[in-house]
């Protein structure tokens, strides 16, 4: 009898826990959302904050979302339109380009014919720059539905993120009412030091990500690259990952510029971006992401490691203000919960 019970039970929390994941699944995509904008809403809260002087904070809310928006809208018929014409233009010449990487490994293939280790990995990359390029021009061929996907989730983050800001205030006093007295306290610092980190984290990307979008379409432009301006803002938007974006935009940019331009432009192009990297990493990164969001390499390492496994680039991107968060929340409350009286 006991025997059968204890079967009974261990079905029941194995189908508990399948149910709860596959609930938690379904609503991942929903908490993503959530939580971009709460994020998107820590960062604005300064501008919001110092309009809120002047005038009553529910105009103030409204004028900084209206006045982003206005700004988005500026930026997307100046910026967007020339990019998205850009991509067009590398899609349909894909094939010619891929033709041409492919030629250009075979070459360096021939090249360091004599170097077995050299000449494998040249064979090895021109075997899969066909593949991989089709893949690309694949994905982003059905960009009309990922577009329009993008667009509905952008509106719905701004809304939730307008919506957050109205009423973080009194969620988080009824948050504080369900606490004990003697651990109020406690969950109020918290809740201040982790939207002061998300804002930090914020401010910090959007810097990063001009800082080395901009001189490296740039130097791009300059050296006469084709898609400069796509290039840059690959590097700008990859930049949000911090010290893994580069691992990803810098293989994208090369590859563009070696089959585009060939060897010589390319390894000047490598030169420009190892640099704009070192500074950026050795210089900018610590002081945002090390001193303002108090995370160390490590933990910045690992997070973003952890985020893109389980969830991709979008995990990938929020790991690191989701570390920041728990960090916060193991300092302030786990650690003196647990701490001897």
């Amino acid at each position: 009898m006991n025997s059968v019970r204890g079967w009974l039970i261990g079905v029941a929390i194995v189908a508990g826990a399948f149910l709860a994941w596959n609930v938690l699944a379904g609503a991942m995509s929903a908490l993503l959302l959530l939580f971009t904008a709460v994020l998107f809403a820590a960062g604005m809260r300064p501008i919001v904050d110092r309009m809120a002087k002047r005038m009553p904070y529910g105009a103030a809310v409204g004028l900084a979302f209206g006045i982003f928006i206005l700004l988005a809208v500026i930026i997307g018929v100046v910026l967007v339109q020339p990019v998205g014409a850009e991509l067009v233009r590398l899609v349909q010449s894909l094939p010619d380009y891929v033709n041409s990487l492919q030629g250009q490994l075979a070459a360096a293939q021939r090249y360091f014919e004599n170097d077995q280790t050299a000449r494998q990995l040249a064979a090895a990359l021109s075997g899969s720059a066909g593949s991989v390029a089709s893949s690309i021009g694949l994905h982003v061929l059905s960009g009309t539905a990922l577009i329009a996907t993008a667009i509905g989730d952008l509106v719905l983050i701004l809304l939730l993120a307008i919506g957050w800001m109205l009423s973080s205030g009194e969620l988080e006093q009824f948050v504080l009412s369900l606490m004990p007295a003697g651990m109020r306290k406690h969950w109020h610092d918290a809740f201040a030091e982790i939207e002061g980190r998300l804002s930090a984290y914020v401010q910090g990307v959007v810097i990063n990500a001009l800082v080395v979008g901009i001189p490296m379409g740039a130097s791009l432009a300059f050296l006469g690259v084709p898609y400069a301006l796509l290039l840059g803002f690959i590097a700008a938007v990859f930049q949000g990952i911090p010290m893994v974006g580069a691992v990803i935009s810098g293989p994208i940019i090369l590859a563009v510029v070696l089959a585009a331009s060939g060897w010589a432009k390319m390894l000047i192009v490598l030169l420009i971006f190892a640099i704009i990297q070192l500074i950026d990493q050795n210089v900018l990164s610590p002081i945002i992401f090390g001193q303002r969001v108090q995370l160390s390499f490590l933990l910045i390492i690992l997070s973003t490691v952890i985020g893109g496994t389980l969830l991709g680039i979008a995990g990938a991107f929020l790991a690191v203000p989701v570390a920041a968060v728990l960090q916060v929340l193991a300092v302030r409350i786990l650690a003196p919960a647990i701490r001897p009286k």
